[in-house]
This record gives structure tokens, C-alpha cells and sequence, in this order.
């Protein structure tokens, strides 16, 4: 996986002890910052989107979405300033979620996006078909039968376990359990871009109404039992301080 930084500035952030593989932790974003912030680190804030001091699963605060805008751009949601080529690569994608059920925004409401493009395999999102998970990776997709806006916060984890990868390939866990494997022929290969949260590159239809929070992005296949670590983990139990490396954002 190729990270293409913005410029950024050595700080002493808070680290969990309790988070699994520091090392191979791309990216990270928390949603604690004040309410009132709307461009957070390395982070842009969008139209639909707010930070929520009342409402979250861990920490003091959450992404907020309303659905309410569509730019056409995928940018409502919130948008990291790096930009990511993962094509291929071993991958987890972990965050919590809580929507509405039959009430979560647009038809394809998108949690995560990875990619850009419209060639096959070339956007990896996490979204809802109807109250249900789905990943589509453009021209090729699979929806589970596990029903995850339901008023409830719940810790969804994907991992892409090995390179070259198809769908079939990809393991899906719901509150740090595994769940099974999504279930489509179509290879994973993944365009250069940004991080898109509650929004997706393709934007027609996909805005999420709900919350989002402390959305990590590893470059490598977190286990069963890091994955639940990490949706056992609701506070800090142990910090320390350490020099933040490049990707991993506090917002």
C-alpha cells in the first residue's frame, strides 16, 4: 500500500496500549475534537457532516452525518487529505457505525470508501443495502443478511486477508465477532485516493445518515482476537506518549 502524505508536523498524541499493531496502523480518526471544528487533521469536514459531542461509541465524540446535501463530488461526508494506493493489498478496515433502520439516508448509504474510478474492482466501499452490510468493489459486490442499522452502535471490521485478493476473499466481523466471508468472483483493485467517510467517489445515491467513529485503516490482516480488542475497548485504560507517525490522525 503506497500513503501519499500531506506535509505534516511531529506531535506527542495520546496512544492506547490496548490498540492492536500500532506499527501497522495507516491512518486513524476518532471524532473527539470539539463540536465546532469543521476541518479537523489532515481531515475535511463536508456540507452533511459535524462532530457530535453527545452521541458516540468511544472517546468524547463522533462523526455526524445528516444526508442532507448531494455535490456530486463525494466530499459530504468527511474526506482525508492523504491519498492511499492500495490496488491489491492486505488491508482491515475497522469503525463503528449506528443508523436508523429504514431511515439511514440515500438508497447505497456508504460508511466507508476507499478508491476512485469506475473501472472493475477500483472503489472499495463499505455501505447499507437497505438495514444490511454490503461491500462493492465497483462491478462486483455482496450484500450479507446481517442487519446492522438497527438504532445500535455496532463495531464492523473488513479485512482483505491476502494480496491479489477477490471478494470472496474478504472476512466481515460485527462487534468483534467474525461473521463469514463476502461472496463474489470480482478481484479487489483497489484506484489511488482519498479516505471517504459516510460518502463515497461515487456519490449519486450514497449519502449515510447516521454516526461514524474511531475509523482506523491497517495495512495488514488484524487477527480475530485483535479485532476483538478493539471492540472491547470502549476508554483508554493505559497511555503513553510517543512520536505520531505519518498517517495516523486525531480529529
Amino acid at each position: 500500500m503506497k500513503h501519499t502524505p500531506l506535509p505534516i508536523l511531529l506531535i506527542l498524541p495520546i496512544l492506547l496500549l490496548t490498540s492492536p499493531i500500532q506499527a501497522a496502523l495507516v491512518t486513524h480518526y476518532p471524532f473527539d475534537a470539539d463540536g465546532s471544528a469543521t476541518v479537523g487533521a489532515d481531515a475535511t469536514l463536508g456540507g452533511s457532516a459535524s462532530i457530535d459531542n453527545s452521541d458516540y461509541a468511544v472517546g468524547s465524540g463522533s462523526l455526524a452525518l445528516s444526508a442532507a446535501t448531494d455535490d456530486a463530488l463525494g466530499e459530504d461526508g468527511a474526506v482525508s487529505g492523504d491519498s492511499f494506493t492500495w490496488t491489491s493489498d492486505i488491508r482491515t478496515v475497522a469503525f463503528w457505525m449506528k443508523g436508523t433502520a429504514g431511515d439511514h439516508g440515500d438508497s447505497f448509504s456508504t460508511l466507508i470508501s476507499l478508491g476512485a474510478g469506475t473501472g472493475a474492482g477500483e472503489r472499495f466501499d463499505v455501505r447499507l443495502d437497505g438495514d444490511a452490510l454490503r461491500l462493492e468493489v465497483q462491478s462486483g459486490g455482496f450484500t450479507t443478511s446481517s442487519i446492522v442499522a438497527d438504532d445500535q452502535w455496532h463495531h464492523i471490521a473488513v479485512v482483505v486477508p491476502i494480496d491479489e485478493a477477490t471478494v470472496s476473499d474478504v472476512q466481515y466481523y460485527i462487534d468483534g465477532l467474525y461473521v463469514d466471508n463476502f461472496n463474489h468472483t470480482r478481484a479487489i483493485a483497489t484506484a489511488e485516493g482519498p479516505l471517504r467517510i459516510g460518502d463515497s467517489y461515487q456519490d449519486n445515491g450514497r449519502d449515510f445518515k447516521g454516526n461514524i467513529d474511531d475509523v482506523r485503516l491497517y495495512d495488514s490482516a488484524l487477527s480475530a482476537q485483535e479485532i476483538a480488542d478493539l471492540a472491547a475497548v470502549p476508554e483508554p485504560s493505559t497511555i503513553c506518549l510517543l512520536v505520531r507517525r505519518p498517517g495516523s490522525h486525531f480529529l
